[in-house]
């Protein structure tokens, strides 16, 4: 695995960790606020469904990380872990485009990993 392409992997990791960490600290407020719920249950869907998909953004970004640190002594394993944050983070700017479009520059930094993780495989 060449220097870069293990660059490449970190890279597309942290900017999956950065996008999780702006999602907690940003979108689940307004998003909350936003949608109000009929009832307290309701409410709690709510949040439950936005913590879930939290956490989801936190998972894809670790188990990328997981990957990029696999991707020397395992590069086999590495490009299958590497293989589906990629297709996470194409999954995740899709869906933006689809359901959300305004909303596509919240996308960005999944553009980017996907793009980092992408070159990465290929000159691996």
């Amino acid at each position: 695995m060449s220097r870069l392409a293990s660059a490449m992997f970190y890279f597309g990791a942290a900017l999956m960790l950065l996008d999780a960490l702006i999602y907690s600290l940003g979108a689940i407020r307004p998003i909350r606020a936003g949608v109000k719920a009929p009832d307290a249950y309701w409410g709690r869907r709510l949040l439950l469904n936005l913590l879930l998909a939290n956490a989801g953004l936190y998972f894809t970004a670790l188990f990328t990380l997981i990957g990029a640190f696999l991707a020397r002594d395992t590069p086999q394993a590495a490009q299958l872990v590497l293989l589906l944050g990629f297709v996470v983070c194409l999954y995740s700017v899709v869906s933006v485009a689809l359901l959300t479009p305004k909303d596509w520059p919240h996308s960005l930094p999944r553009v980017v990993a996907a793009a980092f993780i992408g070159i990465g495989l290929l000159i691996r």
